[in-house]
């Protein structure tokens, strides 16, 4: 077991959320510059194969963002990095919905192979971070219920989540009744700073239940989008080698535990947990979206 491993299952188990949250902001400095020579070293090798070299992938935490970070890494020299500064304004703001890329990011990764996984909205300034050194992105959405269901069970086993102290108390009824009267709206609201914002020619969108129902060919779309190898064959092996029963059998990057991921690949979990209550609180913030984006018809749900 690697010394962050170690840290982070001791941190997980007995620490209490302070420290644990400061044990995170360690551990995500030591990764960075880990993360980061593997990535120069990649690109080395392999660098010469492909048209970027940086691979930027945008969506809400509990969207998908971790499977797909995981599928793109799979192509010879890439390596997942996370910015640390991302991390630390997540453990103080409670999120990184609303955090702004910095300004040198295509810089930071010259002479890397890198997948970038953020959560980080699609303001005029992120859109135009991306936009001026051409950086090709990603971005991933999934049904906003389910987001809710899978952030209240995830949040109630990680100490060292900013919102840990607000939900481990809460039934699974008040929890889901607390994010929609918090993160719900400004979700709902990071959803749409992409549709209106994205350019068409650098991004591509994907809906988190699409790729569920169909990974070769979504992910065969995301390949070529990224200029990656999208030949059906190794498109094939990618997936083979990311599906839920195959990650499951062991701690998968990107999830706290089997448990956490498998919850993650199902849809439509929400109405195992909605009550009639939660149902109207729901509709009137993002029930328009949701027509919006295909997941409903109507409000009738």
């Amino acid at each position: 077991m690697s010394l962050g491993r170690l840290l982070k299952n001791v941190t997980r188990s007995y620490a209490p959320p302070t420290g644990a949250q400061y044990v995170r902001k360690l551990l995500t400095y030591w990764r960075y510059w880990r993360q980061k020579r593997r990535s120069r070293v990649g690109y080395r090798r392999y660098g010469e194969k492909y048209p970027y070299n940086l691979l930027f992938v945008a969506g809400l935490p509990k969207s998908g963002t971790s499977w797909m970070e995981s599928m793109l890494s799979s192509y010879p020299g890439f390596h997942y990095t996370m910015i640390p500064e991302a991390v630390a304004y997540e453990v103080e703001t409670g999120g990184s919905h609303d955090y702004d890329l910095p300004a040198d990011l295509a810089s930071r990764f010259e002479e890397s192979l890198t997948v970038l996984k953020l959560h980080a909205p699609g303001s005029s300034h992120n859109v135009e971070v991306l936009e001026r050194e051409e950086i090709p992105y990603l971005v991933m959405y999934r049904d906003l219920r389910d987001v809710a269901v899978s952030h209240y069970f995830y949040v109630r086993r990680t100490p060292w989540h900013p919102e840990y102290s607000e939900y481990k108390e809460l039934s699974v009824t008040e929890g889901l009744r607390h994010f929609g009267e918090t993160l719900l709206p400004e979700f709902g609201h990071w959803i749409s700073t992409w549709n209106a914002n994205r350019n068409s020619k650098l991004s591509l969108a994907l809906r988190y239940e699409d790729l569920l129902d169909d990974t070769k060919a979504h992910f065969r779309r995301v390949a070529s989008h990224f200029g990656l190898d999208d030949a059906k064959e190794s498109v094939r092996e990618i997936v083979d080698a990311h599906r839920f029963e195959n990650v499951t059998g062991g701690r998968s990057r990107g999830e706290q535990d089997a448990e956490s991921f498998a919850r993650k690949g199902v849809a439509g979990d929400w109405r195992s947990h909605f009550t009639d209550d939660l149902r109207r609180l729901y509709k009137k913030e993002i029930g328009d979206l949701l027509i919006d984006l295909g997941y409903e018809e109507g409000t009738n749900w």
